[in-house]
């Protein structure tokens, strides 16, 4: 690694205890224990692309999804597991089996054909090993928290540049014209800390009860089967005041910059008749994307997006111009 200091390559033995052997000076990460492999130059590259290069402020969870987005572990990794599990259980039992006076010859020959058959059955059950696995970010968010933050409080007396306080209250707005609904904590700590309150007169809520009476109502949820769930709620009890942000698996299955986690599968959910096969398959698979993992600057135009769709929404010539259409819309003489 780089020595955060001084900029000399180290190796794992020139920096003992978190120290570099040519400043001296100690740092916060080892990458070789430190969760997702991070050092102190990658942690701080990580918060300068959440900031966005405008200042933006983001959360603990934001910078978690951040470092272990590229660390998922694989849906075949139990495929693989089990199958060199299996492969080094029947060679121990063969081993066994030799030594007890099993003649070679044949006790190699069974063992090759056991280990074969055995993989062969695993090849054609691979499909529904992966469906049936997880996908999370590994360690949690607590862990991370613990042997990241923590020691970077410590070695540098401050959190990374950029990260806001999780314990950050949203401002009550004395008129707001917009209210967001969103059941993530985090995500509304992150819009609140980066000033969306006072720039949109918004009023950041977590439960239905909060939002305040008679104004728009923008809906922002996770992409997941319990995230759609919740929406749908919402939508019923708001009416036409709701406006759906997503996120939607539409979006979110195939974009590269989603974070797309997994839990197990189930075999039916109650989902909007919308949402297209492909999607509702992705669901049904236990895949989801949680929209605490947005980045500040992606949350925030997706904010934008909706407050502009409510301001568009209430303006009468917007309206006309939707009654009219597009290929009709009147041109000033």
């Amino acid at each position: 690694m780089i020595c955060p200091h001084c900029q000399t390559s180290l190796l794992y033995r020139q920096r003992p205890n978190r120290v570099c052997s040519s400043c001296g000076r100690p740092f916060a990460l080892e990458p070789k224990e430190s969760p997702f492999r991070l050092h102190d130059l990658r942690l701080r590259r990580l918060a300068e692309k959440l900031s966005d290069g405008r200042g933006l402020l983001y959360t603990g969870p934001q910078l978690y999804f951040a470092a272990g987005r590229k660390t998922l572990p694989s849906t075949g990794r139990h495929y693989h597991f089990a199958a060199v599990g299996y492969s080094v259980l029947i060679g121990i039992i063969g081993v066994v089996l030799l030594l007890i006076g099993v003649p070679v010859g044949p006790g190699l020959a069974g063992i090759a054909a056991t280990i074969l058959v055995v993989n062969l059955i695993l090849l054609l059950m691979r499909p529904q090993l992966a469906r049936r696995s997880t996908v999370h970010p590994e360690p949690g968010y607590a862990d991370f928290s613990t042997r990241v933050l923590r020691p970077w409080q410590r070695i540098y007396g401050g959190p990374p540049a950029g990260l806001t306080r999780d314990d950050f209250r949203p401002q009550a707005v004395p008129q707001p014209r917009v209210a967001l609904l969103c059941p993530d904590r985090p995500t509304l700590t992150c819009l609140a800390a980066n000033g969306a309150s006072a720039s949109w007169q918004l009023a950041l809520c977590e439960r239905p009860e909060q939002v305040p009476p008679g104004i728009p109502v923008l809906v922002l949820h996770d992409a997941g089967i319990a995230g759609i769930g919740w929406a749908r709620q919402v939508r019923a009890a708001f009416g036409p005041r709701a406006v759906l942000l997503g996120l939607s698996p539409a979006t979110v299955r195939t974009a590269k910059w989603a974070v797309r986690v997994k839990e197990r599968p189930v075999e039916s959910a109650e989902l909007p008749p919308a949402i297209g096969a492909e999607d509702r398959q992705w669901l049904l698979d236990g895949w989801w994307s949680p929209v605490a993992a947005l980045p500040p600057a992606r949350l925030l135009a997706l904010v934008q997006r909706g407050v502009d769709r409510v301001a568009e929404a209430a303006d009468p010539d917007h309206r006309r111009a939707g009654q009219v259409g597009f290929l009709t819309w009147p041109t000033p003489a």
